[in-house]
């Protein structure tokens, strides 16, 4: 059975606070806002909180209205100083590797226009020695 908490509720970990009747489960998880839309489980990726998920309302365009809890319990500060690099290192690496991507794929295309190339060069190739063959026939024809 759902419950209403009191106005201005704080986190436990934070201090941030969430404003306006919110409903509460059981467990005392915030389910839905009072504004009609549930709360969605996001995931921070500040430094300060990297990876660390948290509950909010999104409210209506434009109309964000306040509600907030931290899911997950606070993060011990070599997580808070660990994590953002590794982030970064990670980062770093997707955008590497999206330039390698970039570069096969444009050598790709390149090779498929060395192999036209080469095709045509070989399509030539035969063509010549095949009128070759016959003008040498008709050379000998007429002696």
């Amino acid at each position: 059975m759902n419950r209403t908490s009191s106005n201005q509720s704080q986190s436990r970990s934070t201090g941030h606070s969430y404003t306006d009747n919110i409903d509460v489960d059981d467990s005392g998880c915030v389910r839905i806002c009072k504004c009609g839309h549930d709360l969605a489980i996001s995931t921070s990726w500040t430094n300060s909180n990297p990876g660390r998920c948290f509950r909010g309302c999104h409210g209506d365009a434009g109309m964000y209205c306040g509600v907030f809890e931290w899911v997950d319990p606070p993060m011990y500060r070599r997580s808070k100083d660990v994590i953002p690099g590794l982030l970064n290192q990670l980062n770093n690496q997707e955008k590497q590797l999206k330039e390698y991507g970039e570069k096969l794929r444009h050598l790709e295309a390149r090779e498929d226009d060395i192999m036209l190339y080469c095709l045509c060069g070989i399509v030539t190739c035969v063509i010549i020695l095949v009128l070759l063959i016959l003008y040498l026939r008709a050379a000998m024809v007429c002696m």
